[in-house]
């Protein structure tokens, strides 16, 4: 069954490389995110990570590198799209065995600070032929998947087809979203953690899945702004709740130019009716946190972003 999942996964990928789009690539969350297009270091300290056990969604893996930076222990990475664990195996083995610049080069669709010129390194063979073997060795799948369409496709038509391009302008607004690659002795940090972190890869639903284990702090991303209603997300907050240990904290969404006192702009998800939605989620105890925002970062303005968390009492 195994080889069965990855090979049709494979050739899924092969067939949007290929340019054709069949009815199961319509009905599947199947893009990519090449790197997070949150300020995962704006707000990574609210929560107690050292030692402790994490449950994330995300399919960029910035999350999952994150937190091992800050010592988490346990790391469960939960992800609808069926080529996140391929991914973020790939990108263990560059941050494995690249530099910090050789790092971004590889994965970056853009070599900046030159805007708009395509990246010349992206997935070059030079790279390639340094981290192969350290991915065969962490995960065979995601390296017969990678290889394949490594020798298959351009680099261009691999991004392109697979992945959002979302990446942000300038590669120190990545570094100032990750501490991971904020400099040399944070990266070479994280890469030794990386050796001793435990992670646990689910490809499934949210909404579907079971979870068997409690985690001490769970991170859905901006995930709540796409369901339709208070309604819902209240579901799925009784769901994941049993999920995390008493005073364990969750994540529940990343809302960006947005804090306290805000004006709601009603072309916006819901949620960002702050007043509204403090109000409504008030029995598990909702607590908004802002911090330097993404635009602020690009644009050098003075916009904040803010994450809504609760907590299990």
């Amino acid at each position: 069954m195994f080889l069965l999942n990855f090979e049709h996964n494979l050739q899924l990928a092969k067939d949007k490389c290929n340019g054709k789009y069949t009815e199961e690539l319509t009905k599947k969350f199947y893009m990519l995110y090449p790197f997070t297009n949150e300020n995962i270091g704006g707000y990574i300290q609210k929560f107690p990570l050292k030692n402790k056990s994490l449950l994330t969604i995300g399919s960029s893996f910035d999350q999952a590198l994150n937190a091992i930076l800050y010592q988490c222990k346990k790391i469960t990475f939960l992800d609808i799209c069926p080529n996140a664990k391929v991914y973020a195996y790939l990108k263990m083995a560059c941050l494995l065995e690249l530099e910090r610049e050789e790092f971004c080069q590889f994965l970056r669709y853009k070599n900046y600070p030159k805007p708009f010129i395509d990246n010349p390194l992206l997935y070059n063979k030079r790279d390639y032929n340094k981290i192969w073997k350290t991915l065969r060795l962490l995960n065979d799948e995601a390296y017969l998947f990678w290889d394949e369409l490594f020798n298959t496709f351009s680099p261009e038509v691999i991004r392109n087809s697979l992945f959002f391009n979302l990446e942000e302008d300038k590669q120190s607004a990545l570094e100032m979203y990750n501490p991971y690659l904020r400099n040399t002795l944070l990266y070479q940090e994280t890469k030794e953690k990386l050796k001793k972190a435990k992670i646990e890869f689910i490809n499934a639903d949210l909404f579907t899945v079971t979870l068997k284990k409690k985690f001490d702090t769970i991170w859905l991303s901006n995930l709540a702004t796409y369901i339709e209603s208070y309604e819902k997300i209240k579901k799925l907050i009784l769901k994941m709740k049993p999920c995390l240990h008493e005073n364990g904290k969750m994540l529940l969404c990343y809302l960006y130019d947005t804090e306290a006192n805000q004006k709601y702009h009603a072309h916006s998800s819901f949620l960002y009716n702050l007043e509204e939605t403090l109000a409504y989620f008030q029995e598990f105890h909702p607590q908004l946190f802002s911090f330097q925002g993404t635009y602020s970062i690009q644009f050098h303005n003075q916009t904040k972003d803010s994450i809504l968390t609760l907590t299990k009492k």
